[in-house]
C-alpha cells in the first residue's frame, strides 16, 4: 500500500535521505533543528512522536537524550533504515493524516516532512489536526516548513535564476507556494508546498492551536559566500551560529531562511 503519491515515493526511493543531513547545507539544518527542538523539549523525559521522521536521525538523537520516541514514516525504505539506527525508539509505517495513536498520547509531536510534502491545504490541515488530536493538553507541536522564497534565493545565489525552467519554478513558489521541479532537474523534490510565514501560522491557528514561536532554521547564515569553508573554521562557525540565534525570531528576516519552525500548543 502506498501512503504517499507516486512522484514523492519515486523521489525518495531514488535518493539517499539517510545522508542528506551530512551534505550541503544539511549539517547546518540538523544542528539548528536540534537546538530549536531542545529549546521546547527541555530536559524532562517526554513521549515524542516524530512524524515524517525519515531514516531516524532525530529519533536516534532524541532517544539518546532519554526521551521515549515513536517514529512514523510512509516509506518502508526509511523505516528499515531507521530500525538500524542506534537508540531505543519505535518505528511505525504510517502517514500524517491518519495516525495510529490514541487521543492525547504524546507530550511533543514533531512534523518534519508533512507540511511541505502535502500540496493541498486540506491535507496539511488534516495532518495538523491529527497532531493536535494525539498531543496531550499542555503539550506542543513543532512543525517544520520550507519558505516560499527558498528556491528563488538559492537560484539567485548560484546563478541559476536565468534558466527558464528554474525561473518558472521559482515564480510559482513565490506567487502560489506550489513547487513543481523541472523533469530534468535531479536531486530535488518534484512536488511540494512552500509556505509564507503568515500562512504557516494561520494553518495552525485554524487547527485549534495558539502560537508559541516562529523561528528561522538556517537563517541568513547560508548566504555566506564561503559558507562551506566557514563551517569548518571554529570561530567563523561560531559567528554564523550567533548570527542565526540573534535573528531567528526576526519576522522581517524570516524569509531569508530556507526552513522555518513553528511551535504551537493546543487550546484547552
Amino acid at each position: 500500500m502506498k501512503l504517499i503519491n507516486s512522484a514523492l515515493a519515486d523521489f525518495y526511493n531514488k535518493s539517499n535521505e539517510d545522508t542528506r543531513l551530512q551534505t550541503g547545507l544539511g549539517p547546518l539544518e540538523f544542528e539548528r533543528n536540534k537546538i530549536l527542538i531542545n529549546r521546547y523539549a527541555g530536559t524532562r523525559p517526554l513521549h515524542i512522536a516524530d512524524i515524517g521522521g525519515g531514516t531516524g536521525h532525530y529519533a536516534s538523537w532524541l532517544s539518546a537524550l532519554g526521551h521515549k520516541v515513536t517514529l512514523v514514516d510512509p516509506l518502508p525504505k526509511h523505516i528499515e533504515k531507521a530500525k538500524r539506527k542506534t537508540g531505543s525508539f519505535r518505528c511505525i509505517l504510517g502517514e500524517a493524516r491518519h495516525l495510529p495513536f490514541n487521543n492525547a498520547s504524546f507530550d511533543l509531536v514533531i512534523l518534519h516532512g508533512p507540511l511541505y510534502h502535502l500540496q493541498r491545504q486540506n491535507d496539511r490541515l488534516l495532518a495538523i489536526k491529527e497532531a493536535r488530536r494525539i498531543v496531550r493538553p499542555g503539550g506542543m507541536v513543532l512543525g517544520f516548513a520550507i519558505t516560499h522564497s527558498a528556491s528563488a534565493l538559492a537560484a539567485l545565489h548560484n546563478g541559476m535564476i536565468h534558466d527558464t525552467q528554474i525561473f518558472h519554478m521559482c515564480s510559482s513558489e513565490l506567487l502560489t507556494g506550489e513547487h513543481h521541479a523541472p523533469d530534468d532537474l535531479n536531486g530535488i523534490l518534484q512536488c511540494a508546498y512552500y509556505h509564507r510565514p503568515d500562512e504557516l501560522l494561520n494553518e495552525f491557528i485554524q487547527s485549534g492551536f495558539h502560537i508559541n514561536g516562529l523561528h528561522a532554521v538556517e537563517g541568513m547564515a547560508w548566504m555566506d559566500h564561503n559558507f562551506f569553508e566557514s563551517w569548518h573554521d571554529l570561530q567563523k562557525k561560531k559567528n554564523l551560529m550567533e548570527l542565526i540565534s540573534m535573528t531567528d525570531q526576526d519576522q522581517s528576516l524570516l524569509c531569508l531562511s530556507p526552513h522555518m519552525m513553528v511551535s504551537a500548543s493546543p487550546f484547552l
